[in-house]
């Protein structure tokens, strides 16, 4: 029986992924790849805020050495709700991160395969799709870097081009809701990833809107003045404003759907100190590649350097760069609005490999402000893997045989062949625990972070031993005689203590400082403030018996972004399920 074309490209693409993805089967962990052990314990922290009550995290109770961290103020979502979601129905915290990774790579795929299929043909998206898979940069994120927001974030600016494609075809509410919500995802997978997109997707929004707004009888202009005919302000139809509308319609949807997430970040963040983030090593202007890191065959598994002297591999790959130049020598013989499109990939990928070599600096200079948060120039990596594999799929067009399923099989066995040996991680013992996460911020000074009301990083912790010896914390100590304080309970939101004081006593509790910690006693509101060169909470209790309990809870700006992206949501959910009336 002969399958449905769709389903055998279904079949294909999810064959020739398997090779990239099986590692992951594996027993035993990556633990040494770089964000390895950071994806797990973060989902650790997530896991204990659920656990405790918080339906949208934003406090990790371990880091800084117990002290605690507004963790989800600044790190996006989505990566740690799937991996939360795994856990809850019993796989371990490692499973669950290998899980979320292995589904990022595969729908980044699909994504890829959905977008190229629209523009282009379902073989050359099969094509597109496995290179996607198999860029090498995809797999250092993947199996060097194991930056899993970074991966997941893959999987949204194939389908954000897709939507905005759809909506160029046909604008309406339902395709500027598929816009939106695809944007949103990015916003919620990694926020530095989105700001690094949002400039490529406003490029294509202009790009399409250039083919929308080409006269009908223009159609069939030369080349040469393709350009003057796309700029013009005055002989645009008004399908093309429709477009223009919903397109600006659907970005003010994306940001309003993220607004839980994004609301709190422009109104919180200035409370963090984030000179350690952008500062140092961290600084983007010490890593600008080399332009041979570009081209070199070289696979390693060591840090990012400064000035090029990374110690793993940056390269765009031999073969995706082979599959340019024959997608723009097929170029020739394709549709115009094929023609099109592979033009506009090419521009984007040069423009993205003068932005990663030092000669760019001076353009980066008037950004540096946002840039700075984005720390390493070659994360543009992420955006050049999207134009690479499409401008792959696009060289499929120079094969007589284009249509012959053979050659395509042929051609996406020699992308999986060219970049096998990429797709072996390094395995290493670990184990995952509080006291072992405790070891790993002591010896490596990680999962570190200040507050504005933070005078001096800590070294240590009053509660580093108790971590060590897994013991249950004892979060609070009382600073004047006569009064004892107990912490009953621990959770990853919220502590309850019990004190017995013989006059009004100072209470210092080992957790920061930060807008949202609550305190009660004996279920009357109770005053808190920060105390100290770490910026801890200090309570004042009176004489007597009391339980204090203490929890993070929304603040207005994070209560007002939930109602906004809730009722976002909605609309966006209400748009695309309505039925259309002709």
């Amino acid at each position: 029986m002969r399958l449905p074309r769709l389903n055998l490209h279904f079949i294909l693409l999810s064959a020739f992924s398997i090779f990239a993805l099986a590692p992951l089967s594996a027993p035993g962990y990556f633990s040494a790849a770089h964000d390895a052990r950071h994806s797990v314990y973060f989902l650790q922290m997530f896991d204990q805020s659920i656990r405790d009550g918080a339906w949208f995290p934003r406090w990790a109770a371990d880091m800084v050495f117990g002290y605690g961290y507004p963790l989800w103020l600044i790190l996006a979502p989505l990566p740690f709700f799937l991996g939360e979601a795994f856990h809850l129905v019993g796989f371990d915290f490692v499973s669950a991160v290998k899980i979320v990774d292995a589904l990022a790579v595969y729908f980044s795929a699909l994504t890829m395969f959905l977008f190229v299929a629209r523009v282009l043909n379902r073989n050359a998206a099969l094509v597109a799709a496995v290179a996607y898979v198999y860029v090498p940069y995809h797999l250092v994120d993947l199996y060097v870097r194991a930056a899993q927001a970074e991966l997941l974030s893959f999987v949204f600016p194939p389908l954000i081009f897709w939507a905005l494609h759809r909506l160029a075809e046909k604008s309406d509410a339902k395709n500027a809701a598929f816009v939106a919500l695809a944007y949103a995802g990015l916003i919620f997978s990694h926020i530095s990833m989105a700001a690094l997109f949002t400039p490529v997707i406003g490029a294509y929004g202009l790009f399409l809107f250039a083919q929308v707004a080409r006269p009908a009888s223009q159609a069939a202009l030369h080349p040469r003045d393709e350009l003057r005919l796309a700029i013009s302000v005055f002989r645009f139809p008004r399908f093309a404003f429709r477009f223009l509308l919903f397109s600006l319609f659907s970005a003010l949807l994306a940001f309003s759907i993220a607004a839980i997430y994004l609301l709190p970040v422009l109104l919180e963040q200035r409370y963090l100190t984030s000179d350690p983030l952008v500062g140092g090593f961290f600084d983007y202007r010490k890593h600008f590649l080399n332009a041979s890191q570009l081209f070199s065959p070289f696979w390693g598994y060591g840090y990012a350097g400064e000035s090029g002297n990374d110690q793993f591999s940056l390269q765009l790959g031999l073969l995706p760069l082979f599959f340019v130049f024959v997608s723009l020598w097929a170029a020739r013989i394709a549709a115009p609005a094929r023609k099109r499109h592979i033009y506009f990939f090419a521009a984007l990928l040069a423009v993205l490999i003068f932005a990663m070599l030092p000669i760019s600096a001076a353009l980066w200079q008037p950004f540096a402000g946002v840039i700075a948060f984005i720390q390493f120039p070659w994360r543009l990596h992420i955006v050049a893997a999207f134009a690479l594999a499409f401008l792959s799929g696009a060289a499929l067009h120079a094969f007589d045989h284009a249509r012959d399923r053979a050659a395509v099989i042929a051609l996406c066995l020699l992308i999986v062949a060219a970049n096998y040996a990429y797709t072996l991680p390094q395995h290493s013992k670990a184990v995952f625990n509080d006291a072992a996460q405790m070891e790993f911020e002591v010896k490596d000074r990680e999962l570190l972070g200040d507050t504005i009301w933070t005078h001096v990083r800590p070294q240590d912790s009053p509660l580093v031993a108790q971590y060590l010896r897994g013991e249950p914390l004892q979060k609070a100590i009382a600073l004047d005689t006569g009064a004892h304080v107990e912490t009953t309970r621990h959770a990853g939101s919220s502590d309850d203590l019990r004190v017995v004081a013989d006059h009004p006593t100072r209470i210092l509790v080992y957790t920061r400082y930060f807008p949202g910690w609550t305190a009660t006693l004996d279920g009357a509101p109770l005053a808190l403030e920060p105390y100290g060169e770490q910026g801890l909470i200090l309570l004042n209790a009176p004489a007597g018996a009391h339980e204090i309990r203490l929890r993070f809870e929304d603040t207005p700006p994070r209560q007002i972004g939930a109602f906004i992206s809730i009722i976002s949501t909605m609309l966006a959910l209400v748009l695309i399920t309505r039925r259309h009336h002709t």
